[in-house]
């Protein structure tokens, strides 16, 4: 994470680089909200050498040398004027309720509110839950998140299951109806526990480990009763735990024999479920996949739009079978799988009502599990 530096202290203000500046506003603009009932909570704190977003649910601190006195500043006004000014310094000049903002031949003066009214969560009694390299915890939470139930009204479905037992992590992921699993191994010693990540929280701090230069990065995750901490380099992320029961995921996950198993390449797979799809709809959106020696059919059908039938070639076939499946599904999974960069995942069938699984990794470290549709 760039820094951005005071590079001299001026009797009219403090200056700091306009380009880092910015580059701090856009990795906090996740926990500003666009609309809010505490309007001060659409601005950035600059205080205590951080930088920090709050929307209650979420909080973002990125390092910053600022060691002046604590200022509110408008996140979306502020960033504007850094997109659209020229120069490669701003000065900030608070005087009261205002604060002066100088970047090359512009000058712009914005109203400030009380730094002391805003909310900054220092959550007590933290915890370390694991520490997890960042590619490694990227290539997880990528895996499984898209499984989530963003929609539905059961709380702890629209969370990721963060499990550690012994060495291992497990993120997990489910809306009732597929499920990701994802493992990986962490290098501290700490109790097993498990905690609920939001899908929101746990995406963005994805996406920050994933913009870490420093391939030795790691993210710490830190637990209190009631929130999550994500330290990433000079990134802090907090996000309130989803309550809730999750499932108990390892019971669902079916015991196949792997010489069954059928391998087939990702790509294929996601261009003949798009195609087959093209034809259902919502009330008739399942597509028969049936596995041979001779590949994978695809067939789908719906009275308002018409018949399909694709054929997927095999590298490996395993027990034949046909299936019903939603496409959806199967097309949100190869998208997440893909980003594995492993280009072929095996395929477990067993019979038209039961799961299937889908598995990558020399140790099936990534698995997926679609459950079938009814036949009509």
């Amino acid at each position: 994470m760039t820094t951005a530096t005071a590079r001299r202290r001026k009797t009219t203000g403090i200056t700091l680089s306009r380009v880092t500046l910015l580059g701090l506003l856009k990795d906090v603009a996740a926990a500003v909200p666009t609309r809010s009932p505490k309007p001060t909570l659409t601005n950035v704190k600059l205080a205590g050498g951080l930088i920090t977003a709050n929307d209650l649910e979420l909080q973002i601190s990125c390092e910053i040398e600022w060691q002046h006195d604590p200022l509110l500043l408008p996140h979306a006004r502020l960033r504007s004027i850094l997109e659209h000014a020229t120069g490669d310094e701003v000065t900030l000049a608070p005087d009261g309720t205002a604060c002066t903002v100088t970047v090359g031949r512009g000058e712009w003066r914005l109203p400030v509110e009380d730094a002391a009214e805003f909310p900054v969560s220092e959550p007590a009694g933290l915890e370390s839950v694991c520490r997890i390299p960042c590619d490694q915890f990227v290539r997880a939470v990528r895996a499984v998140a898209y499984a989530a139930d963003t929609e539905g009204s059961r709380f702890a479905l629209g969370a990721v299951l963060v499990q550690v037992e012994g060495d291992r992590c497990h993120f997990v992921a489910t809306d009732g109806r597929r499920l990701g699993v994802a493992t990986v191994e962490h290098d501290q010693a700490v109790d097993d526990r498990q905690v609920l990540v939001p899908e929101r929280a746990v995406l963005l701090m994805a996406a920050v480990a994933a913009k870490a230069e420093n391939a030795e990065l790691a993210v710490q995750l830190l637990a209190s009763k009631s929130e999550l901490v994500a330290e990433i380099g000079g990134t802090t992320i907090t996000a309130r735990m989803t309550e809730g029961r999750f499932p108990r995921w390892q019971d669902v996950i079916p015991e196949r024999d792997a010489s069954g198993m059928h391998v087939a390449d990702l790509a294929a797979l996601l261009s003949a479920t798009r195609a087959a799809a093209i034809v259902t709809t919502e009330t008739s959106k399942g597509v028969d996949y049936t596995f041979s020696e001779k590949g994978i059919r695809l067939h789908g059908q719906s009275s308002e739009s018409g018949e399909s039938t694709v054929e997927c070639d095999l590298i490996t076939a395993g027990t034949a079978g046909t299936v019903k499946l939603d496409p959806r599904y199967v097309a949100d999974a190869c998208r997440a799988l893909s980003g594995l960069e492993e280009p072929s995942v095996r395929i477990s069938i067993a019979g038209p009502g039961d799961a299937v699984l889908l598995v990558l990794g020399e140790d099936d470290e990534y698995r997926t599990i679609i459950m079938p549709l009814a036949n009509d």
